[in-house]
């Protein structure tokens, strides 16, 4: 029964998704491409197409990474929403638009594989970033309590676990990017400051 409400609830929080994100036009401009690397925390990528300013290098570990990632993106998109979209695309391979939800059932792609986490949220795995990118595009659709319930009883990431605490600060990111309590300007700082090892 918990499984039927939870597949209704994000059915609908997706149709309504689905209807206000435009999901037929894909406005995005690859920052990035996939920047995995075997060894934890090496590896480094140029960023910006040809005319455009860089910003930062991708290099590091996958935290350091995907910090970058986002500063990268913070200095190119114009929204909240555009930003988290183009996180999801190049952080976790969730596709834009109708295939989002699909992408997301199947827990996205590994495409910035490494370690550098703090422990709090290292769950001794090398995709910790997919996880955070994951959930934080998954409660564009959900919200906060339906995403956190998803991750929870569907996921098996409980609330004191590396990864449900790791979900949890992908909720508040996102939550506070869409709400303007986190400027796209300050993104890749939160996440230095509060999921990556110094």
């Amino acid at each position: 029964m918990k499984l039927l409400v939870a597949i209704a609830l994000l059915a609908a929080a997706g149709a309504i998704g689905y209807l206000l994100l435009d999901p037929f036009r894909d406005h995005s401009d690859p920052v990035a491409g996939t920047v995995s690397d075997p060894v934890a925390g090496a590896g480094s990528d140029s960023v910006a197409p040809a005319g455009e300013a860089r910003t930062e290098p991708l290099s590091g570990t996958a935290c350091q990474r995907l910090a970058g990632l986002a500063a990268n993106l913070a200095a190119r998109d114009r929204t909240a929403e555009r930003f988290l979209i183009d996180l999801g695309q190049q952080g976790a391979g969730i596709r834009p638009g109708r295939f989002a939800l699909v992408d997301l059932a199947r827990d996205g792609r590994n495409l910035i594989l490494g370690r550098g986490f703090k422990s709090e949220f290292d769950d001794g795995t090398r995709g910790q970033v997919r996880h955070f990118v994951g959930v934080a595009r998954a409660s564009m659709f959900g919200g906060s309590v339906i995403t956190r319930w998803i991750s929870e009883h569907l996921r098996r990431d409980p609330a004191g676990s590396p990864d449900g605490r790791l979900a949890d600060e992908g909720i508040e990111f996102a939550q506070a990017v869409l709400a303007g309590r986190l400027r796209l300007s300050g993104a890749s700082g939160w996440i230095r400051e509060r999921l990556c090892k110094p």
